[in-house]
């Protein structure tokens, strides 16, 4: 087998008319490249094919010898699944079935009491020179081996079965030293800045030490950075880290990777605390993310969609008088939502966003992407406006960011102290 070491170029290919014809995104191929980030291993190219043998050993074809190729999709039971028999061809070698694999997927379905599926037997199948990786999640196993001086994988396409599948493939690879020696890295996750102002805050940084390698990608929750050196370059990278540390200062939520929520509720957890949430603009989209990780019902206690004002007064207990004065949109509903939350609810803390995320219903003192979030803690409830400038989808997905996060700021200080700043990119005045 042709050893990737330090100058192998990982390739992935992804299979499936779905992602061809934007039914389906491609979101196997960053889930890999961050498998492999830790060895910065960056993809020298990703190909998207749709389910032909001739355009899956095409794609094939375009890797060299000694490049390191994954290969996501067709490995179902379905007849348009062909990239084992797309792969063996290219090859040239014969696909062999192994009958422990026929054992476990008998026994898979007999357990589930399932019939035996017509064509589910052909994931018993494998190229000859390849092994199969149990899947901890599905029926198709995963598939690593050497090919014509290629180091193949061969994962399904289901996203969570690719997730299931990668540590171990991750470790097959580590265990015949298949991949870059691991390079001392440090991450930084970031929420309530952008990607341009986190650069320009970090650049200080970066030119004082400017062998270290950076990167900024985007995230659902902020920005996150990383910066990598040679081995043994750990006192360099924790002298930039230090430097770092103070750059961001209060934007950094996690070191680790590590989802915004999941470090608020492990934080609520610790402390044997309870959040509730009213949401109008979001309309479920805030709980929905508060409860993404296995545990939260431990923190969590339920929420309120309050979307029209009949809801605010029934639900969460806003006066009307409030909303004929202010609106629905405005620091008096929006605390008072807060408030009234945590009590019906009896919780610790609550969380409320009211705005407006478009693209229609702005107006002059109040325009689109305009958004109120409260914090109410048991000692004090805090409120600021912000205004969100992108397009719906996206002003939704940031109120639900930057609440949590203020959530995350009252715990990383005190339940009196003010989680909003005047300097956060979104903020404004109030």
């Amino acid at each position: 087998m042709t050893p990737a070491g330090s100058g192998c170029r990982l390739r992935i290919v992804a299979i499936g008319d779905e992602l061809l014809e934007g039914r389906t995104a491609d979101t196997n191929s960053n889930r890999i490249q961050r498998a492999l980030g830790q060895h910065l291993t960056r993809a020298h190219d990703v190909q998207v094919v749709p389910d032909e043998r001739e355009s899956i050993a095409a794609a094939l074809e375009r890797t060299v010898p000694g490049d390191l190729v994954f290969v996501c999709g067709g490995l179902g039971s379905t007849p348009d699944d062909l990239t084992r028999e797309a792969v063996a061809a290219w090859a040239g070698v014969e696909l062999r079935e192994r009958a422990p694999l026929r054992e476990r997927l008998q026994r898979r379905l007999r357990e589930r009491g399932l019939p035996v599926p017509a064509g589910v037997m052909k994931q018993a199948q494998l190229p000859a020179g390849m092994e199969p990786l149990e899947n901890p999640v599905g029926s198709a196993p995963g598939l690593v081996g050497s090919l014509r001086e290629r180091t193949v994988a061969l994962l399904p396409g289901v996203p969570g079965e690719l997730q299931g599948l990668l540590p171990l493939v991750v470790a097959w690879l580590e265990e015949r030293t298949l991949l870059p020696m691991v390079r001392p890295a440090r991450l930084w996750r970031t929420a309530q800045v952008p990607e341009s102002a986190v650069v320009e805050m970090c650049r200080p940084v970066r030119e004082s030490w400017p062998g270290l390698r950076w990167s900024y990608w985007l995230t659902r929750w902020g920005v996150d950075v990383r910066i990598a050196g040679e081995p043994g370059s750990d006192a360099e990278l924790d002298a930039a880290a230090d430097a770092i540390d103070v750059a961001l200062s209060h934007r950094t939520y996690a070191r680790e990777m590590l989802p915004l929520p999941l470090v608020v509720q492990n934080e609520l957890l610790k402390r044997g605390r309870t959040l509730s949430v009213a949401e109008s603009c979001t309309a479920g989209l805030l709980g929905g993310a508060l409860t993404d990780a296995a545990g939260s019902s431990g923190c969590f206690r339920g929420g309120l969609i309050v979307y029209a004002n009949e809801a605010k007064q029934s639900l969460a207990g806003v006066s009307e008088s409030l909303l004929v004065e202010h609106g629905a949109v405005s620091e008096p509903v929006v605390r008072s939502m807060a408030e009234g939350c945590r009590t019906r609810l009896a919780t610790d803390y609550a969380l409320a966003v009211s705005g407006i995320s478009g693209p229609g219903g702005g107006t002059e003192d109040k325009p689109v992407g305009t958004t109120w979030l409260a914090v109410a803690t048991p000692t004090a409830t805090f409120a600021a406006r912000y205004r969100f400038l992108a397009d719906r989808t996206r002003n939704r997905a940031l109120t639900v960011a930057v609440a949590i996060d203020s959530l995350r700021r009252v715990l990383d200080a005190a339940d009196d102290v003010d989680p909003f700043r005047d300097d956060d990119f979104w903020a404004r005045r109030r």
